[in-house]
């Protein structure tokens, strides 16, 4: 959960990294922001989001980053 911050205050300290995905489908977002009603937040049972392209999109994301660390090591 949320509460890995946590792991950063404690010695030793521990890296910690949070990482935000956009996940709602763009028609949704658009539709939020012209009429100025907020879309369910990530723990709503109404939260909905759009599994094709977020899921490719946070494997690729995330699969890069690690690639990425482990060839500075």
């Amino acid at each position: 959960g949320e509460d890995f911050g946590r792991y950063g205050r404690v010695e030793p300290q521990i890296p910690i990294c949070i990482y935000w995905l956009g996940s709602v489908d763009p028609q949704k977002l658009s539709n939020s922001q012209k009429s100025g009603k907020q879309l369910p937040p990530l723990h709503s049972s109404r939260y909905a989001p759009l599994p094709e392209p977020t899921i490719k999109t946070g494997v690729a994301a995330m699969s890069a980053a690690v690639l990425d660390i482990l060839q500075k090591k």
